[in-house]
């Protein structure tokens, strides 16, 4: 595996970093991905002359699916699941057939998604309710939501940052990449705290109940990464001659600048002439103190940055299959009502 990048992390530097330290949900979707092939399920995901949906690749998806459900799910009663494995089921189903699928519009997707949750639920009554095995049941309507995405990409977070989490301490060689994999849920973040405002927290419950604490603003710096922090921090100080670049202002680029400020243009500050003058002493001060022999050596860069300390808290993992509508709701019949839950083909983000 490459080394991590200096780049802001991606869905697929995600995906490797989870795989390769060999963590919760990455694990489980490559199981899923790289299984081979059974012609045991036939009876429901047709032939590879006739497949369901007239596609190899969803035969596949759905002949994996049934794979997992009768050797692996019912297998266990789940009571010491710290995390709702049947709800990531769910989302490795759709999120296959979209990559699958990719070139089909989003109705054909879903008709065929209903397709699988047809077959997903006889194979639920003959072959493993009669056996009185644990059911993992189809979420129907996750179709119908259009950030499907987002909130799997969030309960995805959940469960990983946990499970990272309780082994930072005795594993502090995972730090920069557990830095570079926060970091990477800023935006999703920001999206949620944008429709999940506390002045209607009805709307969304979990997120405050569950997922806020989680949020990377509070989350970093780890108290067992803080010197990763410091380094990324020092990193991205600013140099003493930006510092003067923005303490005395910069010129125009061109006669066309005007006074109006740009967003990223650095702050104008009010000065009066005594001050820049003043300070323009100060300044040429410290260029003076630093040439030797006639040569003006570089700046080093400014190492003061101030740190957010804020805490972090971790909780136990639990599911909530009450009535209220909520963000992450899992329901055994259904997907939640709020818009905010393959034999091996590869790995295709969409």
């Amino acid at each position: 595996m490459p080394g991590i990048k200096e780049t802001e992390w991606d869905e697929s530097d995600v995906r490797e970093f989870l795989i390769e330290e060999k963590i919760g949900t990455g694990i489980f979707y490559e199981e899923l991905d790289t299984s081979p092939t059974s012609n045991h399920y036939d009876e429901y995901c047709g032939s590879r002359n006739n497949p369901i949906g007239d596609s190899k690749d969803v035969r596949i998806i759905c002949a994996t699916l049934l794979n997992y459900l009768e050797s692996k799910y019912s297998a266990s009663d789940h009571t010491g699941d710290t995390y709702d494995v049947c709800k990531l089921l769910n989302y490795w189903v759709y999120k296959r057939l979209n990559t699958v699928l990719y070139s089909k519009v989003s109705r054909y997707i879903d008709r065929v998604h209903g397709y699988i949750v047809l077959k997903w639920n006889s194979f639920n009554e003959d072959k493993l309710e009669k056996l009185h095995k644990p059911i993992c049941k189809p979420i129907d309507n996750i179709v119908a939501y259009d950030n499907w995405e987002k909130i799997k990409e969030l309960y995805e977070y959940y469960v990983d940052y946990s499970i990272i989490n309780k082994n930072l301490e005795f594993y502090p060689q995972l730090c920069e990449k557990f830095y570079k994999y926060v970091k990477s849920k800023k935006p999703l973040y920001t999206y949620f705290k944008e429709r999940c405002t506390r002045k209607d927290i009805n709307m969304c419950p979990e997120f405050f109940d569950q997922y806020e604490k989680y949020d990377p603003e509070k989350v970093l710096p780890h108290p067992y990464c803080k010197d990763v922090i410091m380094q990324e921090s020092a990193a991205s100080s600013p140099s003493v001659s930006q510092l003067g670049k923005v303490l005395l202002g910069n010129e125009p680029n061109s006669e066309e600048a005007d006074d109006r400020k740009m967003t990223f243009d650095p702050p104008n500050l009010s000065v009066n002439p005594h001050t820049v003058t003043k300070f323009g002493n100060v300044f040429l001060g410290v260029v003076a103190t630093t040439m030797t022999s006639g040569a003006l050596y570089r700046f080093t860069p400014l190492g003061g940055m101030i740190r957010n300390g804020l805490g972090w808290n971790t909780n136990n993992m639990r599911n909530f299959n009450g009535g209220d509508i909520r963000l992450y709701d899992y329901a055994s019949d259904s997907f939640n009502p709020y818009p905010g839950e393959e034999h091996y083909i590869g790995y295709h983000p969409a």
